[in-house]
């Protein structure tokens, strides 16, 4: 779908500039969403730096240019002091080191790993690339990062890791302003924190869920608990289950006893094409009771077509 270009005016009425939302956006980089939430929040922005009120003129809306560059001015420092901040060890430790995944992620105060593989997946060029293989707690080789790297991106975040809007580009451009989604409602709390890392609430489920699997492995149950668990409808979370399990690495190795019966299970299925007594048979073959297999036995089925 194409993307209505855009058409910034500025005029000068009485000694003043006023500029019109296009034009907003064009300096900002804010998608039509964003230019429009400022204005609609603008009662909850300090009196000296809100956005200015509209002012209609030959059917457009145009805003006051420096009262607008005064707002602008405030929200970005206003979003820079709001970046988390990482743990003080990160810059005593030698910017030649390189420490694990697990180990940057506790440094940058993150909630996990999750986070910088998400980052890594979503934001190419935002963080910084691995260096190499470290051994994690269990042993398994995992990604290692420069300490003076992630001391660099320490230095310059500034909350803004898409832009000059803090947004991706593309369709979202026109993403209506309206009630917050389900998902955003129920994790609320959680983001009043993590947006202080501009996680988006689908992202803050999707790193929930991550977490989830690497811990404890896939199960057809998980969206239900992550419902009981969060809150939120369950169908939302099936919907991020299933995101997740669609970029999930293939070739992953079993992280948890769940995964790995999940994953004999799969290739059983794909063998026999039959869900038939295939648990049953399992159990036999690999030791444990018919329910656990049965268990993996679905998961591998969603696995298989993770479609709903």
């Amino acid at each position: 779908m194409s993307t209505k270009p855009l058409n910034p005016q500025r005029r000068v009425v009485g000694g003043r500039a006023l500029v019109n939302r296009d034009w907003i956006r064009e300096f900002t980089g804010a998608s039509v969403g964003t230019a429009a939430r400022w204005y609609k929040v603008r009662d909850e922005q300090p009196k000296e730096h809100r956005h200015p009120e509209k002012e209609r003129i030959d059917g457009t809306d145009f805003y006051d240019e420096q009262q607008f560059r005064t707002f602008y001015t405030w929200f970005q420092q206003d979003k820079a002091s709001k970046v988390l901040k990482a743990d003080p060890e990160l810059h005593e430790l030698n910017p030649a080191d390189v420490v694990s995944i697990n180990k940057a992620a506790a440094l940058l105060n993150f909630t996990g790993a999750s986070v910088i593989r998400k980052y890594r997946r979503d934001n190419p060029g935002y963080f910084p690339d691995s260096v190499g293989q470290v051994e994690g707690p269990t042993g398994r080789m995992i990604p290692g990062f420069r300490v003076g790297d992630l001391q660099d991106f320490d230095r310059n975040r500034t909350g803004d890791k898409l832009g000059k809007a803090g947004r991706r580009p593309g369709p979202q451009d026109a993403a209506p302003v309206g009630r917050p989604s389900a998902l955003e409602e129920a994790l609320a709390a959680e983001l009043s924190a993590y947006t202080r890392e501009e996680l988006s609430a689908t992202q803050l489920a999707e790193t929930y869920v991550a977490e989830a699997i690497e811990r404890d492995g896939y199960h057809p149950g998980l969206a239900a608990e992550l419902s009981v668990q969060y809150g939120g409808p369950q169908s939302s979370w099936e919907y991020v289950v299933r995101s997740a399990l669609k970029h999930r690495p293939a070739a992953a190795p079993a992280r948890s006893e769940a995964d790995r019966r999940a994953a004999i299970a799969l290739s059983a299925l794909r063998e026999r094409g039959d869900v038939r007594g295939l648990a049953a048979s399992l159990a036999r073959e690999h030791g444990g009771s018919p329910d656990v297999w049965s268990r993996a036995v679905n998961a591998a089925r969603w696995l298989a077509d993770p479609t709903p």
